[in-house]
Protein backbone atom coordinates (compact mmCIF):
# COMPACT_ATOMS: atom_id res chain seq x y z
CA UNK A 1 0.00 0.00 0.00
CA UNK A 2 2.16 2.96 -0.97
CA UNK A 3 1.26 6.74 -1.12
CA UNK A 4 0.45 7.66 -4.59
CA UNK A 5 2.19 11.43 -4.57
CA UNK A 6 5.34 9.38 -3.22
CA UNK A 7 5.34 6.58 -5.82
CA UNK A 8 5.04 9.09 -8.70
CA UNK A 9 8.24 11.23 -7.28
CA UNK A 10 10.13 7.61 -6.31
CA UNK A 11 9.97 7.00 -9.87
CA UNK A 12 12.31 9.75 -10.67
CA UNK A 13 15.75 8.06 -10.16
CA UNK A 14 17.79 11.38 -8.62
CA UNK A 15 14.58 11.96 -5.94
CA UNK A 16 14.58 7.87 -5.14
CA UNK A 17 18.23 8.03 -3.98
CA UNK A 18 17.84 11.59 -2.32
CA UNK A 19 14.59 10.22 -0.63
CA UNK A 20 16.31 6.74 0.50
CA UNK A 21 19.64 8.98 1.79
CA UNK A 22 17.48 11.42 3.94
CA UNK A 23 14.80 7.81 5.31
CA UNK A 24 18.31 6.16 6.53
CA UNK A 25 19.45 9.69 7.63
CA UNK A 26 16.18 9.89 10.32
CA UNK A 27 16.07 6.44 10.71
CA UNK A 28 19.19 6.64 12.26
CA UNK A 29 18.88 9.85 14.21
CA UNK A 30 15.06 9.14 15.52
CA UNK A 31 15.01 5.44 15.72
CA UNK A 32 18.39 3.78 15.85
CA UNK A 33 19.89 6.91 17.57
CA UNK A 34 17.36 6.18 20.70
CA UNK A 35 15.75 9.87 20.05
CA UNK A 36 12.27 8.68 20.01
CA UNK A 37 12.38 6.58 22.96
CA UNK A 38 14.03 9.39 24.78
CA UNK A 39 11.52 11.83 23.97
CA UNK A 40 9.30 9.15 24.95
CA UNK A 41 10.69 8.95 28.52
CA UNK A 42 10.88 12.94 29.08
CA UNK A 43 7.21 12.60 27.68
CA UNK A 44 6.03 10.07 30.17
CA UNK A 45 8.32 11.36 33.09
CA UNK A 46 6.68 15.26 32.29
CA UNK A 47 3.01 13.81 32.41
CA UNK A 48 3.56 11.97 35.26
CA UNK A 49 5.05 14.89 37.45
CA UNK A 50 0.95 15.91 36.95
CA UNK A 51 -1.62 15.96 40.13
CA UNK A 52 -3.86 13.24 39.06
CA UNK A 53 -2.06 11.39 36.06
CA UNK A 54 -2.55 7.88 35.66
CA UNK A 55 0.68 6.47 36.03
CA UNK A 56 0.04 2.93 35.80
CA UNK A 57 -2.19 4.03 32.48
CA UNK A 58 0.93 5.86 31.16
CA UNK A 59 3.43 3.24 32.15
CA UNK A 60 0.78 0.65 30.41
CA UNK A 61 0.73 2.74 26.75
CA UNK A 62 4.56 4.01 26.92
CA UNK A 63 5.44 0.05 26.97
CA UNK A 64 2.93 -0.26 24.02
CA UNK A 65 4.68 2.52 22.35
CA UNK A 66 8.24 1.23 23.32
CA UNK A 67 7.31 -1.85 21.85
CA UNK A 68 6.47 -0.71 18.43
CA UNK A 69 9.39 1.85 18.30
CA UNK A 70 11.52 -1.21 18.65
CA UNK A 71 9.45 -3.45 15.94
CA UNK A 72 10.14 -0.33 13.78
CA UNK A 73 14.05 0.03 13.71
CA UNK A 74 14.11 -3.71 13.77
CA UNK A 75 11.98 -3.92 10.61
CA UNK A 76 13.95 -0.73 8.50
CA UNK A 77 17.57 -2.13 9.37
CA UNK A 78 16.79 -3.85 6.47
CA UNK A 79 15.49 -0.98 4.14
CA UNK A 80 18.13 1.25 5.49
CA UNK A 81 21.01 -0.57 5.32
CA UNK A 82 21.37 -1.50 9.22
CA UNK A 83 22.58 1.91 9.99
Amino acid sequence: MGHALKDKFLKDAGFKKLYQREYATLYTKLLAGGTATGLLDQAVRAYNRNEGADTAKTTEEAATLRTTLKTRTEALKSVTGGA
